[in-house]
């Protein structure tokens, strides 16, 4: 525990004074009042919810704080879908297969960010330089993102990953404690967070994972790239 905090560059909020914690507390729940006709007085943001005319694709996560019931913790949390926890389990083992069979001088030209000088007015600004397209031998003559979609899909396909509903909480973030939540929902709405919010009371405001794994049929069946390129043509023939 020592050597994490002489690495640290600030002191986590749940290791401040229980005054400091109250005052924060107080001022947070002042915002989440103020908010109450946007967000109903349970929680706050700084972003949209329930955006009309928004596809559900893109309503897959949200973040947001609220009340502990111990009057001094904030939860810092992030909610997510089930989709979205899939997604993310798949692309991270596509990932790890894909860059185990790259070089460490392959990985190091394929993920080197370069950014380019680009005037503007009188103001010199920078963009990232468009990727050279590299094949690679092990990946079949593919470029890495081309092999990575193609793992993503047999993935998908072949040994789907179980996702369960949770909370995980994270206690070294500087402003109240970390929580994430994955739930079973199509898409983050109001109700949906209110819920996530009661339930994780029920729970004793601690970490908690749902003994079985959300139904194979409420998880994707194509990739999350897939699923967008559909989106979009869709998208495309209605304008």
């Amino acid at each position: 525990m020592s050597r994490r905090r002489s690495t640290r560059k600030f002191t986590p909020y749940c290791e401040l004074s229980p005054r400091r914690r109250r005052d924060a507390f107080i001022r947070l729940r002042g915002r989440v009042l103020a908010d109450t006709p946007t967000f109903g007085g349970q929680f706050t943001s700084h972003q949209i919810l329930d955006e009309p005319g928004r596809p559900v694709l893109f309503n897959q996560w949200f973040d947001f704080l609220f009340l502990g019931m111990d009057g001094r913790t904030i939860w810092n949390a992030e909610i997510i879908t089930a989709r979205r926890h899939f997604w993310d389990k798949v692309e991270t083992l596509a990932w790890d297969r894909a860059t185990a069979l790259m070089s460490e001088e392959e990985q190091a030209a394929e993920f080197k960010l370069e950014f380019e000088p680009v005037g503007h007015r009188r103001l010199t600004m920078y963009r990232l330089k468009p990727r050279e397209r590299r094949i690679y031998e092990a990946f079949g003559g593919l470029t890495f993102e081309e092999y990575k979609e193609q793992v993503e899909a047999d993935i998908i396909h072949d040994e789907p990953p179980p996702v369960h509903e949770s909370f995980r909480t994270d206690r070294e973030y500087r402003y109240g404690i970390g929580l994430y939540i994955v739930v079973n929902a199509e898409e983050i709405d109001h109700e949906v967070v209110e819920t996530a919010i009661a339930r994780f009371r029920d729970q004793g405001e601690t970490d908690w994972t749902a003994p079985g794994p959300i139904p194979r049929e409420r998880l994707p069946y194509e990739t999350e790239d897939a699923t967008l390129a559909v989106l979009r043509a869709e998208s495309a023939e209605k304008r």
